[in-house]
């Protein structure tokens, strides 16, 4: 997938394209992410929406979508607060989201809306204390937590 390929799609949402040689980066804003999903899914072959992952970068956490077509990758990318961490969810188009979503929302804390499993655990216990930080967010004792769940 090249840059001029998805050049369009970036300028209806006001994001840009970096291509590599196996993988191509379309970043967008938080509000355009479904549509910009949605529009990649629509590509010819790039139905394949492969995980979505999310990394604490300090103040923002960035989720990144990967879809797949046989050597070549394309990643949808956004930002959001980590202050703030929702963005709308993805599986009213593209269903195979909900279990990724609903784990990024347990180990990272961003609550996607419109995902059938908001506020609720999927891989975390339900024991997981409510006021505890999300597992994997930067500066989370895990010790603090293991106190918390009383198993220290």
């Amino acid at each position: 997938m090249s840059s001029e390929e998805l050049g369009p799609l970036a300028s209806r949402l006001g994001g840009t394209v970096t291509a590599g040689p196996k993988t191509t980066v379309l970043s967008v804003p938080p509000e355009k992410v479904v549509e910009a999903c949605k529009g990649v899914s629509s590509l010819p072959g790039w139905y394949h929406l492969t995980t979505i992952t999310g990394m604490d970068l300090g103040q923002e956490i960035a989720i990144l979508y990967h879809f797949w077509q046989g050597k070549k990758f394309i990643q949808v990318r956004t930002q959001v607060p980590r202050s703030s961490p929702r963005l709308h969810s993805i599986t009213g188009d593209l269903a195979a989201g909900t279990i990724y979503e609903a784990e990024i929302q347990d180990v990272l804390g961003v609550a996607f809306e419109g995902n059938p499993y908001l506020g609720k655990r999927l891989i975390l216990p339900d024991t997981y204390p409510p006021d505890a930080p999300p597992p994997l967010q930067k500066g989370t004792d895990p010790h603090k937590i293991k106190k918390m769940m009383e198993l220290e």
